[in-house]
C-alpha cells in the first residue's frame, strides 16, 4: 500500500478512484479493503479524497462514468443512485471529500452538445439531482464537492458559482477545483481565482492536461507554474487537501511523487 510511503515523503492526503474488480462496491472484498485503507490513512494521518470520476468504470465503452445532468431520465436516475451508493458506502472511511462531476447534458457521441447546456432548465434539473446528494452527504458528515469538467453542464469554476443560485443557501456543496480544467476553460489567473474562492474549496486537483496525448503532463514538464498556484492558495488560507494528479504516467511509480515535491521546493 502506498499510503505509508507517501506519508513518509510528507504528503498528507491521497485520492482514491473506483476500479473495477479492485476497489469496487460490487466486489465481495470492498468492505475489508476499504477498512484497511481507512485504517492505514488514520495511522499515518492521511486525508482521503474519494474521486468518483473514474473513466470506464461502469461501462468499458464509456469514458465518463455518469451524468447527473442528462436529458434522459433513466440515465440521470442511475447517476443519482450511483453517487448516493458511493457516498453511503465510503462514509465509514471518514473521507475529507467525495468529489464528482456534473456530467454532460447529452452523452458524448449522441449529437452535438446541447446549446442550452448551461441554461436555466439544465441548472434546475442538475440542482434537483445534486441537492439530495449533498444533503445526504451532510447528514453522514461527508463533504460533497463538484468538479467542473470541460464539456459538462458545470464546466468552469465560474459556472459553479452561478450554479449556487439554483442550489440555495441551505444546500452545502463544495468545489473540487481542477487546475487542468480551469486552464481548458480559460480561467486566469488560476491562483488568484482559487484564492478568492477558498471559502468554497473542498479540495484542489493540481494537474496540467496534455492535449496531444489525452492524459496529464508529468509534474514540471508542462507550462503551468503549479508551485505558484499552490503558493497563492496557501497564502490565502486554504487548508484543504490538494491532490497532485498525473494520469497516464503510472509506470513512473513513486518517481511522480518525487517530481511533485521537487516542484514545490523550487525557489520563487
Amino acid at each position: 500500500m502506498l499510503i505509508p510511503k507517501l506519508s513518509a515523503l510528507g504528503f498528507s492526503a491521497v485520492a482514491l478512484r473506483p476500479r473495477r474488480g479492485a476497489w469496487d462496491i460490487e466486489s465481495p472484498w470492498f468492505q475489508s479493503a476499504s477498512a484497511a485503507i481507512a485504517a492505514a490513512a488514520a495511522e499515518h494521518e492521511m486525508a482521503l479524497v474519494i474521486d468518483l470520476d473514474a473513466p470506464f468504470f461502469d461501462d468499458p465503452d464509456c469514458r465518463e462514468p455518469f451524468s447527473l445532468a442528462s436529458l434522459d431520465d433513466r440515465q440521470r436516475d442511475q447517476a443519482i443512485a450511483r453517487v448516493e451508493q458511493w457516498i453511503r458506502q465510503t462514509a465509514p472511511m471518514c473521507p475529507a471529500a467525495v468529489t464528482f462531476s456534473s456530467g454532460r447534458v447529452r452523452a458524448a457521441g449522441h449529437g452535438d452538445q446541447d446549446p442550452d447546456s448551461h441554461g436555466e432548465e439544465t441548472l434546475e434539473r442538475l440542482a434537483a439531482a445534486i441537492s439530495p446528494l449533498a444533503q445526504l452527504a451532510s447528514t453522514l458528515n461527508v463533504a460533497a464537492a463538484i468538479r467542473p469538467v470541460a464539456g459538462h453542464a458545470i464546466a468552469t469554476v465560474a459556472q459553479f458559482e452561478r450554479f449556487g443560485q439554483w442550489l440555495g443557501s441551505d444546500t452545502s456543496l463544495g468545489l473540487a477545483a481542477d487546475v487542468g480544467e480551469m486552464l481548458l476553460g480559460g480561467e486566469f489567473p488560476i491562483g488568484a481565482r482559487l484564492a478568492r474562492l477558498q471559502h468554497r474549496l473542498t479540495c484542489v486537483y493540481l494537474c496540467e492536461p496534455d492535449l496531444e496525448r489525452g492524459c496529464d503532463q508529468r509534474f514540471g514538464h508542462g507550462d503551468i507554474d503549479l508551485r505558484r498556484v499552490w503558493e497563492v492558495m496557501t497564502q490565502s488560507g486554504f487548508g484543504g487537501p490538494a491532490i497532485f494528479r498525473a494520469c497516464g504516467h503510472g509506470r513512473f511509480g513513486m518517481a511522480l511523487a518525487a517530481e511533485a515535491l521537487a516542484l514545490l521546493d523550487q525557489p520563487a
